[in-house]
């Protein structure tokens, strides 16, 4: 679990976010916006 928070941290802190609890709680209202965003930067197998 600690692994999972410490990535979530440090994804947070690469996207700028200054506040942690606050980006954590954002994501947690919103975790499709979450999913697309990290989901996004791969290549689409075709």
């Amino acid at each position: 679990m600690a692994t999972l928070r410490n990535a979530s941290i440090g994804y947070h802190r690469t996207n700028g976010d200054t506040n942690i609890a606050r980006a954590t709680r954002r994501a947690n209202r919103r975790p499709h916006d979450l999913i697309t965003t990290v989901t996004s930067g791969y290549p689409r197998m075709q």
